[in-house]
């Protein structure tokens, strides 16, 4: 069972993380805003999985400080009722909001088990975050 998980997981992490495109956190106008905090929040996970296999849970909060600072300015953008462009489902935009919340409260999670140096429970939130990158692009990513 052990070795279905790991193998399951490799090859979740292996989908996600090929997905993603790099982009600068210099573009931070409203039409690229979305797909920033996506690039810098793949590097930050790429640093989380490594943080895992070596078993280093210190370096996982620093890798999400670029992550929160963007979240941060996409937040005040659709608080002040900036359209925040989607690839699709533009329509399902207040569930994108909810989704995103949703996963910003579960990366919380991971950060604070990764202070408290918990393994387990850092696998644990990093496979929630990973499964919610899945949903999240099945439904609003082309």
């Amino acid at each position: 069972m052990l070795k279905w998980f790991k193998g399951f997981f490799v090859a979740l992490v292996v989908a996600v993380l090929s997905t993603s495109t790099a982009f600068t956190s210099e573009k931070l106008d409203q039409e690229s805003l979305v797909r920033t905090e996506m690039a810098v929040l793949h590097n930050a996970l790429k640093t989380t999985i490594d943080a895992l296999v070596l078993n280093d849970p210190g370096k996982i909060h620093p890798a999400f400080d670029e992550v929160h600072s963007i979240s941060e300015r996409l937040d005040l953008e659709i608080r002040n009722g900036g359209k925040i462009a989607l690839p699709k489902n533009q329509k399902r935009f207040k569930e994108f909001v909810r989704l995103d919340h949703k996963f910003h409260h579960d990366l919380e999670a991971l950060l604070t088990a990764a202070n408290k140096n918990n393994a387990s429970a850092v696998l644990r939130q990093t496979h929630r975050l990973l499964d919610a990158c899945v949903r999240c692009h099945t439904i609003f990513r082309n």
